[in-house]
């Protein structure tokens, strides 16, 4: 019996206070993440750093051979591309936070995250038509897949965080949506590089 009291005391001990820390777990509030307050300007795509202040990534312009604007006669398998080899913004954090606003409708369609590959000193990724369909898919071996998280609402949009699910690989990426005139991109290179 008097074991049985003392693993108790010791696993509620245990349970008070944090691993290693010696700060007691009671102050809970103040160890639950924290997220950005949403930014005045709406339209953009915003990256949080390490202190959680928010930067908006540049977006660059890409273009398909692709005619999204029309019904597909057929399946066709074709690409996005960006102009360039690389991209200008570099990230080196392996986990980034992306905040943006979409639509408040029942299925929100936020841009792809994707990671693009090089030819001939541009960056792509594979783009696919659909007979019948207006409009282009990513393939979805090149979509790295995210975590969605809805922040809040304001206004008919609402303010969401994209994550990966993994880590990212050193590499070009891009947020890619049916505008391809506001394609944010960046490059991934390892805080050890």
């Amino acid at each position: 019996m008097k074991f049985g009291l003392m693993f108790c005391a010791l696993f509620l001990t245990m349970t008070i206070v944090s691993a290693g820390s010696g700060e007691p777990i009671n102050n809970f509030a103040s160890r639950q993440e924290t997220f950005p307050a949403p930014p005045a300007d709406r339209a953009l795509i915003y990256i949080a750093d390490e202190r959680g202040a928010l930067t908006p990534l540049p977006f660059e312009q890409a273009a398909t051979p692709l005619r999204a604007d029309v019904e597909a006669r057929s399946d066709w398998r074709s690409y996005v591309e960006l102009k360039g080899a690389q991209a200008a913004t570099v990230i080196r954090n392996n986990a980034p936070r992306f905040y943006l606003f979409v639509p408040d409708v029942s299925s929100p369609r936020p841009p792809y995250l994707v990671r693009l590959t090089e030819k001939r000193g541009a960056r792509r990724v594979t783009a696919l038509a659909q007979k019948g369909l207006r409009g282009f898919a990513i393939a979805t071996e090149e979509i790295v897949f995210p975590r969605y998280r809805v922040l809040g609402r304001a206004g008919g949009m609402l303010f969401m965080e994209i994550r990966a699910r993994d880590l990212l690989t050193d590499g070009e990426y891009a947020l890619i949506g049916s505008d391809l005139t506001r394609t944010a991109t960046f490059r991934i290179v390892s805080p050890t590089n």
